[in-house]
């Protein structure tokens, strides 16, 4: 090693501790030597002065160093005492680029050859080389061939620009501007990419491997000795090679045996970022592998937390040899990077995730600190969050294809399943076609939107009884769509009655051309259109059969009636929601419902008219339903990548009133609607005066027995019996107050049985609910109490009208209450008003109020009011049994805590909570505790503080990183959406949260389902699917790359059942946890029967006697 003077020595030790190393430096051994190398001829690569003949001035002095390093996220796993402000410094030694070695980018241990430069001996090369190395990698990958020679030859133009600001400090002697000057590295290089060529006496010629390109150069040594030391160094460092990689190897597995041959598929998702330094940044992340980069994502515009999704890139699947893996060094590299379309894309940090970690993940969610890359600047701060799991045939093949196209392909949706409805084309071109004829004195007419393809010639015209007829028929074909598996929905839409005419030219027989469109949870369908017809049917042959598939019980199904238009936005004519909760499977249903324009608010509209549905329910079980009611619903949304689609879908959802959109009216309507919900005091009024008046009555069958001929005659028995339930209790919980716990849950379920008891009672079969007792048999043997029964059309119409009548007068007097009652509370404050209006000050001068009611201050308390008055709805519709299933289960669950409450002490609990509280906290020793807890030192006290601060810091963290997990999965859920099912999404409403219900007609009926038998050729027929189109629905399931639920086709192509029915034999093959459920529910109406009414009633009555007695 040579002995330059000591100024030298110093510059060069103080410029590498400055400007190479950080201050916690990786670097394990450097051994430096000072040399020159000869600058080159010409802009020709390899092209330089032999050595002998190289003047002078034109040698310069740079030194090479062999370097051992310690990768630094090596490093940090094996020590600990580095602070963690240190370690944030660097994340190795070296630049990670595309010159990273593959055989030793995984090592405890890497050697470096780095050839150093003096900036103030090189000003003019040294400002091109630092301009050169600002570009992106990017630039680097498209130039791929540029050249890295000596810089001075690379860009004369910029040797010119900065010539002259820096000819002062180039025209110093060379031995005292390096002293001054500071030394940085130009090239860095692995061992194994550089090689010795050959050495003549103190003259060294090397080559080396750097960005792609095979550079030679010549190093000179100031004398031989130390040319031979130095090629001695690379020998020995070349031999220690092999045993490194081994170490590296051995270091890495861990305890982890790698099978021979064994290949990964790794699927990596890039979640998100956060608290990125710089304001604004543009994010994207470059992943590397071996020093090679293997995907990049899109950036982010404008996000310090930002959120990767499928279509900016998150998701890539790494194949990859699992040696390979664990002899990389640094492991996978991911690293954050601002986008700037104009300048130098910076650097915000890195993070490595080494190959036993990425062998072992499992798909959960981990954070990241970033650190700052070699040379980049540092921030310490910034998060990087991934998920690694192994891919599936799954993941790979999806990945394939949207590698290969960026539109996803969506299965059975093609216009031979799903035809087009555009078929009402032009005005003049209707005009033209003729839908009417006379034959043999008969009007017939065209039948739409076409014949039978079976039988053309015979239903190609019509007459009006003959459509009639034929809409009647069941459906050839039917389309199976969705995702649920609780139950199947049978949908066929008949008719429609009434439409209004949308077109012009009604003279010339331009009317409405309506299809009729469904949205049931997932899905969405639509009819064919019948063209220029008020009164459309729709032919079974025809789009109008639809088999849905339930996901929850709430779930209603929207059906919607449209004018289609081919040139501009379908219009709603008017839409209905079926509640199909109370629905009793294996009957079919012929429901007829009035179209309103929406549901949402008061006025609904005139009536647009009336449709017809036939539909049919079959459910797996109603145990499996009434269970998956114990767990909210999950939002639904559906999706279309066309905008016409999307607002029918909303429309069909929604009607054609934004209650969320922001407006006065809107507000209006939320007001007028709480003022509806105020009138429930005179409707309690009147049940309360009821109920102590004893005027209630309730029929009770009674078995009385007849002796001649023996047997069992039920007699109804009309009386009071809530007022008497309300008079017992009422006394058990006067003599005996520790039972108020009790009779509270108890009179919570009394309140649900009664309004339930109001509806099962009435003469209306489409107002009735399903009873507490059909839910709780059940829940026993898996099939309720109600079994399929007729309903005949206008069915007890005349005892529906009384009712509705005495109901309306009801309505009528509680709202003329209500307006009295405002109009006293008015002129009562007006009173008020004027005697306030008396004021001795006369100098004060009265200011009217005025507000301003702009959208920034009501906007808000709109949507705290929409909010207020969505729960007001479910809570209104559990209560009246419209969401029966859940009414069953408060009802069931406050009967058991009434029965639980029986067991619990509440007295002794009220006295000794109240002994302990005046002895403990009352008591002379809280003196203590205030001189020696509550008066502490400052240092106490604020060591307290700052543990108090510590937990709500920690508690606050917890909350966010929650709040970011969501929103990072309903983004990339989101985006994962709109890829494979369109841009525009509608939310499907699954609790009922419309202010108005829709009831059929009193002209609705329905009958009992009998499947018919079937011939060996239906039943091959069915299992081929025939007359049967599936098509999936929109609900993903999975993690980090859902796929559809799929479910297997219908074998149901023209109505029939799915499974056998057989209304005698109850199902027996329970599972373990059924099993439980009837022996829990069991037990729980043996308490009820055993423990709460005997026991009670014998305790009120022997209290009131053991009182007498001692009176």
């Amino acid at each position: 090693m040579s002995s330059p003077s000591s100024s030298i020595r110093g510059a060069r030790q103080a410029s590498r501790s400055s400007i190479m190393e950080p201050p916690t430096t990786t670097t394990k051994s450097v051994q430096t030597f000072d040399i020159t190398y000869p600058l080159a001829l010409s802009h020709k690569k390899d092209r330089y002065l032999p050595s002998k003949i190289t003047p002078s001035n034109r040698r310069r002095r740079v030194s090479v160093e062999v370097h051992k390093v310690l990768p630094q996220f090596e490093e940090e796993k094996r020590t600990s005492s580095v602070s963690s402000e240190s370690r944030g410094s660097l994340l190795s030694a070296r630049r990670l680029s595309q010159d990273e070695n593959p055989d030793t980018a995984s090592s405890p241990e890497i050697c470096y050859i780095k050839i150093l430069m003096n900036t103030a001996a090189n000003p003019i090369e040294t400002l091109v080389f630092r301009k050169r190395k600002g570009k992106t990698d990017s630039q680097l990958d498209r130039s791929g061939q540029e050249s890295v020679a000596d810089s001075t030859v690379c860009d004369h133009s910029l040797v010119e620009e900065l010539a002259n600001s820096i000819m002062t400090e180039a025209t110093t002697t060379n031995n005292l501007v390096n002293s001054l000057g500071d030394w940085f590295a130009k090239y860095e290089v692995p061992l194994k990419r550089f090689d010795i060529v050959e050495k003549k006496k103190r003259t060294v010629i090397v080559t080396f491997l750097f960005r792609g390109l095979q550079l030679r150069r010549e190093f000179i040594f100031d004398s031989e000795q130390d040319a031979n030391r130095f090629c001695q160094v690379i020998e020995r460092e070349k031999q220690l090679l092999g045993r490194r990689a081994k170490a590296r190897l051995d270091a890495a597995l861990g305890d982890i045996k790698l099978k021979e041959g064994e290949r990964l598929s790794l699927l990596i998702d890039i979640v998100s970022a956060a608290d990125l330094p710089t304001k604004s940044p543009d994010p994207y992340v470059i992943a590397r592998l071996q020093g090679k980069r293997i995907h990049k994502t899109g950036y982010i515009s404008n996000s310090n937390n930002p959120i990767w999704t499928l279509r900016k890139g998150s998701l890539f699947v790494l194949n990859v040899d699992a040696l390979e893996l664990f002899e990389a060094t640094g492991g996978l590299i991911l690293e954050v990077t601002d986008y700037d379309a104009y300048t130098k894309h910076e650097s915000l940090g890195a993070v490595s995730v080494s190959p036993k970690t990425l062998y072992n993940w499992n798909g959960e969610r981990k954070e990241f600190d970033l650190k700052a890359l070699s040379g980049e600047t540092v921030y310490n701060e910034g998060k990087l969050v991934l998920r690694v799991r192994r891919a599936t045939d799954h993941d790979i093949e999806f990945m394939e294809k949207y590698n290969k196209s960026k539109k996803f392909d969506i299965k059975n949706m093609t216009d031979d399943l799903l035809p087009s409805l555009e078929t009402g084309g032009s005005a003049l071109k209707k005009l033209i076609k003729n839908n009417k004829k006379t034959e043999m004195g008969q009007t017939k007419f065209l039948v739409r939107p076409g014949p039978d393809p079976k039988r053309k010639l015979e239903t190609e015209w019509l007459t009006k009884e003959q459509i009639e007829e034929e809409a009647w028929k069941p459906s050839h074909s039917w389309l199976d769509i969705g995702s649920g598996n609780l139950g199947k929905v049978f949908v066929e839409v008949i008719k429609c009655d009434g439409l209004p005419n949308m077109d012009t030219g009604s003279a010339f027989g331009n009317l409405t051309d309506a299809f009729v469109s469904l949205v049931y949870e997932d899905c969405f369908a639509r009819t064919h259109t019948v063209d220029d017809c008020l009164s459309p049917r729709f032919m079974p042959w025809s789009r109008r059969a639809f088999i849905l598939h339930t996901m929850h019980t709430s779930s209603q199904l929207f059906v919607g009636v449209f004018d289609s238009d081919p040139h501009s936005s379908h219009e709603l004519l008017g839409r209905v929601s079926v509640d199909l909760t109370n629905l009793i499977p294996n009957m079919i249903y012929t429901m007829k419902y009035n179209l309103f324009n929406t549901a949402k608010c008061n006025p609904r509209g005139e009536k647009c008219g009336s449709i017809t549905l036939r539909l049919r329910l079959e459910l797996e079980s109603e145990r499996k339903l009434l269970l998956s009611n114990l767990h909210y619903p999950d939002s639904v949304y559906v999706n279309s990548d066309n905008k016409k689609d999307f607002k029918v879908m909303h429309q069909t959802v929604h009607g054609n009133v934004d209650m969320k959109k922001y407006g006065l009216a809107n507000i209006n309507q939320y007001i007028e609607e709480l003022w509806d919900y105020l009138t429930v005091y005179y409707y309690l009024e009147d049940s309360f005066k009821s109920l102590i008046l004893w005027r209630s009555k309730t029929t009770i069958p009674i078995p009385v027995p007849r002796l001649i001929p023996l047997s069992m005659r039920w007699v109804s028995l009309s009386m009071p019996l809530h007022s008497l339930m309300a008079f017992l209790c009422l006394i058990g919980m006067v003599e005996n107050p520790e039972l108020m716990p009790t009779f509270f849950f108890g009179s919570i379920g009394w309140i649900l049985m009664a309004t339930m008891e109001y509806r099962t009672s009435g003469p209306d079969p489409w107002d009735r609910c399903k009873s507490f007792q059909h839910y709780f048999w059940s829940l026993i043997w898996g099939d309720g109490l109600i079994k399929p029964h007729y309903i005949e059309s206008n069915e007890n119409i005349e005892r529906i009208k009384e009712r509705e009548k005495a109901w309306k007068k009801r309505v009528k007097d509680a709202e003329r209450k209500a307006e009295e009652y405002a109009l006293e509370q008015e002129q009562y404050w007006k009173e008020m008003e004027a005697l306030g209006d008396i004021d001795d000050d006369l100098c004060v001068v009265k200011k009217k109020f005025t507000f301003n009611p702009t959208k920034a201050y009501l906007y808000p308390i709109q949507q705290w009011l929409g909010w207020i008055i969505n729960a007001l709805r479910i809570t209104k519709n559990i209560v009246i049994w419209e969401e029966s299933y859940i009414s069953f289960w408060f009802a069931a669950v406050s009967f058991l805590l009434s029965v639980l409450s029986l067991f619990v002490p509440w007295s002794l609990i009220v006295k000794w909570t109240m002994r302990i509280t005046v002895y403990v906290f009352f008591g002379p020793w809280m003196k203590l505790v205030d001189i020696y807890y509550i008066q502490v030192d400052e240092a106490e006290e604020s060591e307290r503080n700052d543990r108090q601060k510590s937990e709500r810091q920690e508690y606050l963290a917890d909350q966010i990183l929650q709040a970011q997990i969501v929103r990072e999965n309903n983004t990339k859920l989101l985006d994962f959406k709109q890829y494979m099912f369109g841009e525009h999404i509608t939310k499907v409403n699954i609790m009922k949260k419309d202010r108005f219900t829709d009831k059929p007609l009193p002209e609705s009926s329905a009958v009992v389902y009998k499947p018919e038998k079937k011939s060996l050729g239906s039943i091959a027929m069915q299992e081929a699917g025939y007359h049967t189109v599936r098509v999936d629905g929109q609900h993903l399931v999975g993690e980090m790359i859902p796929k559809i639920h799929e479910m297997p086709s219908t074998t149901a192509p023209i109505g029939k059942p799915t499974k056998k029915v057989d209304e005698d034999i109850p199902n027996y093959n329970d599972s373990y946890s059924i099993a439980v459920a009837k022996v829990g529910t069991i037990i729980v109406g043996a308490t009820i029967l055993s423990v709460f009414f005997v026991p009670n009633l014998l305790g009120i009555f022997s209290g009131l006697i053991s009182k007498d007695m001692h009176a």
